[in-house]
This record gives structure tokens, C-alpha cells and sequence, in this order.
């Protein structure tokens, strides 16, 4: 009898234990979910570039522990969809731009992405659609019943940062004919969430579609005017997203060699840079206020202004 005690005893010390491991995740998911999006108005990307990886490696130790919890894995699945859009791809233009076969910084994009891929599948399997699922050439064709009939709009982001982070892995790894089979889940995908919520995470669908477009093999079914369209109705949108303009410049205007247009757009980008960035040293003036009132874009902005200083310096190689 006392031996049957003491199991009882220890079953239950164990089983409050985790339950209040499980509460305890769960409530630092939620209090770290909430406010997730500060980093948006992170106008120092240096800063940015150095602190994220820690948060990431924390989310995942806290995913591990309670790998059903969806909250930790949107943030797993933004954060480094995000992280190797803003940091690893910012690190690695030079390489990207000129196309070198054996790169490490290019592999550090790709890892990056990676993770974001791996962690959208897990979500994706919460939902009852396994990878092998996912990843049959014709799944393309089903997507929007399937997540019409799974998914609501607290699966929005996640969707959202998953499509971005295969259509990102599968752009810088061209060379690799498998991968490229299934832009059409990243369009199809993209295509889904953004009908079912076009202004998510502050228009980033308008970003990541022209992204894609630019990005898309012709014969494959890209299209440059496309492309071209839905950037300049994205600048034209939102004229305080400096992240925006620089992509046009990269996704467009420098894979067709546009010298002339590519010249007027970075010296109005110099201009537009240096004002936000006057702002963000604490300069206050009726041409900085645009910057004031959208802090959110802060971290699209410094984006581009690492951008933009790599692309000045490859001018001569490019052109």
C-alpha cells in the first residue's frame, strides 16, 4: 500500500509539474506573441541583425517543449522567414547578385530559410496536411479548398511567411530544378491569404508578390511588366516604405540592365534615406514627419538603406 502511495504520490508531482511547464509556455508564448511586432520599428539594423538570432534560438527551446503550440510556431515561421529576408539575403546580395555557385553567405540564406520551411510544415501538420501531402506536384491545385476549409485568420501570418520563405529558398537555388516544381505552391499559397486578407502585416503581399514576379523564370511564368505593376502601386501605396523602392531597383529594374531609370531611382532613394535617417537620429522637421507617423516601417526602411549601399558600391559591376 505505501509503495502504491508513493507511485501516486510522484505520478502526480510529475503530472502538475508539466502541466504547469505547459501553462507556463503557453503564457510566455502569448506575452511574446503580443509584442512581436516592436521589432518593426527597429530602425538600427545592425542592432536588428545581432539580437534576433537569440530571441529565435529562446522561441525554439520554448517550441520544443510544447511542439502543438501555434503561437510559438507563426512567431518560428516569421521570425526566420523575416530574418533571412532583412539580415541573411541583406548580408549576401554581393554573392546573390552575382550569381556564385559556391557562397557560404548564400548557404546561410538558404539554412535561414530553411528553418522557416521546416517549422511551416509543422504548422501545416497541426492542421492535418502532412509534408508528403504538401509537397505532391499537384497539391498547388488544392490549396485554396484546403485552407479555405482548415485555416482562419489566426493562420494568416503563418501562411503568409511560409509561402515567403519557400518562394525565397526556391529564388536563390534556381540551379535546382527540383525546388523550382513548386513555385506554383508559393503563388498558390500567396494567392489564398492574400484574397482572404490583403492588408496583412502592413502590406507585405504586395511586396512579396511583386518579389516573386520579378523573380519567376518567364518561361516559368514570370513576368516583368507584372512585376513592375504591383511595385509601383505598392510605392505609390505606401511612399514611407523604403524597402520597397530598393527591391524594385533589385528584382527589376537591375535583372533588365535599366542604367538610366536605375540612376534616377537611387538618387531619390539617397534623398528619402537620408531623411529618415535624420529622423531616426532625432531630427524632427515637416519633411521627416511621414517617417514619425509610420515608426512601423523603421526596420523595412533600415533594410534599405543597407541595401542601397551595397547596390551603389556594385554599380560599375552590374552595368
Amino acid at each position: 500500500m505505501c509503495t502504491k502511495f508513493l507511485c501516486l504520490v510522484f505520478l502526480a508531482a510529475f503530472t502538475s509539474c508539466s502541466l504547469i511547464n505547459r501553462v507556463a509556455v503557453k503564457t510566455t508564448a502569448s506575452v511574446i506573441k503580443a509584442g512581436s511586432d516592436e521589432v518593426l520599428t527597429e530602425g538600427n539594423w545592425e542592432h536588428f541583425n545581432d539580437a534576433v538570432p537569440a530571441n529565435l534560438k529562446l522561441i525554439e527551446g520554448l517550441w520544443y517543449s510544447d511542439p502543438t503550440n501555434k503561437s510559438l510556431l507563426v512567431m518560428l515561421i516569421k521570425g526566420y522567414g523575416a530574418y533571412g529576408f532583412a539580415s541573411k539575403e541583406t548580408i549576401a546580395l554581393k554573392d546573390i547578385l552575382e550569381e556564385k555557385s559556391n557562397s557560404l553567405k548564400i548557404d546561410q540564406v538558404i539554412l535561414t530559410y530553411e528553418k522557416a520551411i521546416f517549422y511551416g510544415l509543422k504548422y501545416l501538420e497541426l492542421s492535418g496536411i502532412s509534408e508528403n501531402e504538401f509537397y505532391d506536384k499537384s497539391f498547388s491545385t488544392k490549396i485554396s479548398s484546403e485552407f479555405s476549409q482548415k485555416f482562419n485568420s489566426e493562420d494568416h501570418s503563418a501562411i503568409l511567411y511560409f509561402a515567403q520563405a519557400l518562394g525565397s529558398s526556391i529564388n536563390i537555388q534556381r540551379q535546382n530544378v527540383s525546388k523550382m516544381a513548386f513555385l506554383s505552391h508559393v503563388k498558390a499559397m500567396l494567392s489564398w491569404v492574400c484574397q482572404e486578407n490583403p492588408e496583412i502585416e502592413r502590406g507585405s503581399c504586395g511586396l512579396f508578390n511583386a518579389v516573386i514576379e520579378a523573380s519567376t523564370p518567364t518561361l516559368l511564368g514570370g513576368s516583368q511588366r507584372k512585376a513592375k505593376i504591383q511595385f509601383k502601386k505598392l510605392i505609390k501605396k505606401q511612399p514611407y516604405n523604403l524597402l520597397a523602392r530598393i527591391s524594385y531597383v533589385q528584382y527589376h529594374l537591375i535583372p533588365l540592365l535599366e542604367e538610366e531609370e536605375f540612376s534616377v531611382e537611387m538618387e531619390t532613394l539617397r534623398k528619402d534615406i537620408n531623411i529618415w535617417y535624420s529622423y531616426m537620429k532625432g531630427s524632427r522637421n515637416s519633411r521627416t514627419k511621414i517617417y514619425e507617423k509610420n515608426r512601423d516601417f523603421n526596420l523595412f526602411n533600415s533594410i534599405a538603406k543597407k541595401k542601397y549601399s551595397v547596390l551603389m558600391k556594385l554599380r560599375k559591376d552590374i552595368f
